[in-house]
């Protein structure tokens, strides 16, 4: 089997990471028997900056005909706009609803959580990826009569809501959150699929229903799709309550589902139990099309060339997408290996106070991988 991979080395340190994630997977591709042939696209803050150039149409259409999956390194923002980066481009187009975080505290990581190892942080997060507070319903209205309208059109939602505010005394502010039966059971129903594939026994789902009307429309979707997956269990967790049981007893945790605005801050809390986003990956997943593979940090940019920032990130994120696309006996002894590396503690870079330099860190990984593989 050949896979094509769309790649996006992106900004700053991006191109160096991403070299190690390639290195890795072709290890891999060679010792599994199957073939890899990447596609790679220069699109990035700095080609922008270049050429004004942002992938259009037709490349997208491109990409999602011939390709098996999107790997991305690292981005800056585009004319300072948080929301305007290639990631959150290719998320869109591709409707990639779905986040997916493994969390896991790797050896010989510090996690904040003094006594805790890596037997008592591991679990996966499923956050909603397009509904939510993050749908962009906002506005604002000055003091007195106002209207607005308001447009959302996703690949769930497509709704326009006309606006008659009346504001007496004080201009205000307002974001509106709205979810879907089609947005709520189709990431639900993924994470019982992804639970059953991974012998995961329990759910929990994360909202704030006792204050928020609408997650009790989430919390019907959950209890209607978990009728059909009997040997799962699932319990319901209010953001509070998950947030304070993640920091006294993480171990309890095995599998989170939760919308969007509370599934983001829940795996910003996450990437800090497992040492932090020096070691997050993420994969941005579309069920039934195309997803994209990315660490979670920043560009780095006062750092390229330096090689000093671990590539652990990166090489876990392509580790998901060789799981995501079939080959899931390669991506697990990736992220053997790199348990294995950090371990023996012969190889560290910066971040875990050491002097190896980025590519001497995937080395050590690809070299591992060689070494375990049967």
């Amino acid at each position: 089997m050949k896979y094509k991979i769309a790649l996006f080395q992106g900004d700053g340190v991006g191109p160096e990471l991403i070299a190690e994630g390639m290195k890795v997977i072709e290890k891999a591709s060679e010792l599994d028997k199957f073939g890899i042939e990447w596609i790679d696209y220069p699109h990035g803050a700095e080609h922008y900056n270049e050429t004004k150039e942002l992938p259009g149409e037709k490349l997208l259409k491109d990409i999602k005909a011939s390709c098996n999956a999107i790997y991305c390194g690292t981005f800056d923002k585009i004319n300072g706009d948080s929301k305007a980066n290639i990631p959150n481009l290719i998320k869109d187009y591709f409707e990639q609803s779905i986040s997916l975080r493994p969390i896991r505290l790797l050896p010989s990581v510090d996690s904040p959580l003094v006594g805790k190892t890596s037997e008592d942080i591991d679990f996966v997060i499923i956050r909603e990826n397009s509904e939510d507070f993050y749908v962009g319903a906002a506005g604002r209205a000055k003091s007195g009569k106002n209207k607005n309208q308001l447009s959302i059109n996703n690949s769930t939602l497509k709704i326009r809501l006309g606006m008659d505010i009346e504001s007496k005394g004080s201009e205000i502010a307002y974001q509106l959150g709205v979810i879907s039966k089609k947005g709520c059971e189709r990431i639900i129903k993924y994470a019982f699929e992804y639970a059953k594939g991974n012998d995961i026994k329990k759910i929990t789902s994360v909202d704030k229903a006792n204050l928020l009307e609408f997650y009790n429309f989430w919390r019907e979707c959950l209890e209607k799709v978990a009728k059909d997956y009997h040997d799962i269990q699932y319990e319901c967790n209010l953001a509070n309550s998950a947030i304070m049981g993640l920091i006294r007893q993480p171990e309890k945790y095995k599998m989170i589902v939760a919308p969007n605005l509370i599934g983001d801050i829940l795996s910003e809390l996450g990437t800090m139990l497992q040492g932090g986003i020096a070691f997050g990956a993420r994969g941005n997943i579309n069920p039934e099309g195309l997803s994209m593979f990315e660490p979670i940090h920043g560009s780095a940019s006062k750092l390229k060339g330096q090689g000093i920032i671990s590539p652990i990130a990166t090489i876990w994120a392509g580790a998901l997408m060789l799981e995501n696309i079939g080959q899931r006996k390669s991506g697990e002894l990736i992220m053997k290996a790199i348990a294995a590396v950090l371990k023996e503690g012969k190889t560290r870079t910066q971040e875990l106070d050491g002097s190896n330099t980025t590519s001497e860190m995937g080395d050590a990984i690809a070299d591992k991988f060689v070494e375990m593989h049967e």
